[in-house]
């Protein structure tokens, strides 16, 4: 019968590191969501849906690595698994995908809310819960069939997990639905960066040919629908955007706008009103383009509204130890790097649950205390 041997805490204690600040972190991530919650919209369905799947994998590995720092040893990869190591492989295999699901899903409704499909602002309550659940069905499936093929054992990292002599099995029901995510919302994220690029290069040049001056209204079209996911999911939910113009004080007849943005839009049924406001000038001093508010750093709006590059990249090193360990037998500096998957639900908590918005109304909650202000 296979030993046990020590633990390697090189290996364990950043792995048990890494998933209980996952877990503390989605767990706070929804707390935030509560407190205060953004105004209402699909994403903020889909990004709870992700908090939770987080919580759920960080909560398990969590258990189990305390399991093995308390007892100091870790069982043999050829050892037969018990009943608790099964469940916990499950669990794993379930909830690790169920996050790559959603992170899918929630590619895609960005992708349609940029290309304004009126059927995503307005979907039923019933298709939004029916979608958030379709993120679970795929992992409870592939984890069933782990199970059912008796695949589940102990492995480095995750502790309990496919086993090491499946490599079929491990890209069949895991990794190679992860390098798919991972082409497919690469694919999504880049169209929406030209997309959003050459979008923001129009509002400038339509601006500066019309000739625009500072304090004049210009009249542009606008989508009839005010509550448009796209505004939702590219202002509402993004942390820093921030358009590139010197601070201009308000004066008393200048329109109610935002000091840290360089324009504002006030939306009619039909139409948009675009207020430029630029610093004074004479009135036969024409408008520059140059004094027109700067196309908002689209890189960084992608990266906090969405697009999933901590998940990539700290995904890259346990997808590459897995092969490792079932062609040959991984080295352990690259079984150390396996503990930087445990961090991506700490990562999917900071850029999806607790943006500046949300940090701002909770400070705000706790300091207003008896009608003060902050």
């Amino acid at each position: 019968m296979p030993e046990s041997k020590p633990i390697d805490h090189l290996i364990a204690i950043p792995t048990f590191v890494g998933s209980l600040l996952s877990f503390l972190g989605s767990t706070t991530a929804l707390g935030f969501q509560i407190a205060r919650p953004p105004k209402r919209h699909f994403r903020h369905s889909l990004v709870v849906n992700l908090l939770v799947a987080d919580m759920i994998y960080g909560l398990g590995n969590t258990i189990s690595g305390a399991v093995f720092l308390i007892t100091g040893r870790t069982p043999s990869p050829l050892s037969t698994p018990d009943m608790a190591c099964r469940v916990s492989g499950w669990f794993s295999q379930s909830n690790a995908q169920a996050v790559d699901f959603t992170i899918l899903i929630m590619s895609i409704v960005v992708l349609l809310s940029v290309i304004r499909k009126d059927s995503i602002t307005h979907l039923e309550t019933k298709w939004q819960v029916l979608i958030c659940i379709s993120a679970w069905i795929p992992g409870f499936i592939t984890g069933t069939i782990g199970l059912l093929y008796g695949s589940y054992g102990y492995v480095s990292g995750n502790w309990c997990w496919i086993k090491a002599n499946r490599l079929g099995l491990r890209y069949a029901l895991s990794h190679g639905w992860r390098i798919a995510i991972f082409f497919v919302t690469i694919f999504i994220y880049t169209y929406i960066y030209f997309t959003l690029r050459r979008m923001f290069k129009n509002l400038r040049s339509v601006s500066s040919s019309h000739g625009t001056r500072p304090g004049q209204e210009y009249q542009a079209p606008a989508p009839s629908d005010s509550d448009n996911d796209t505004q939702k999911i590219l202002v509402n939910q993004s942390v820093s955007v921030r358009h590139e113009m010197h601070s201009i004080p308000r004066t008393p007849d200048s329109p109610e706008h935002d000091s840290s943005n360089g324009f504002n839009a006030v939306k009619g049924p039909n139409q948009s009103r675009v207020v430029i406001q630029g610093i004074p000038s004479s009135d036969d001093t024409q408008f520059q383009a140059s004094r027109m508010p700067a196309a908002p750093n689209v890189k960084k709006m992608l990266l906090m509204n969405g697009y999933p590059l901590a998940y990539i990249i700290l995904w890259i090193p346990g997808i590459s130890n897995r092969l490792a360990e079932s062609v040959g037998g991984a080295p352990r500096w690259l079984n150390a790097l396996q503990a930087c998957t445990q961090y991506i639900g700490l990562f999917n908590a900071v850029t999806y649950g607790m943006n500046e918005q949300m940090r701002r109304g909770v400070w705000r909650k706790l300091t207003d205390v008896g009608g003060r202000s902050v």
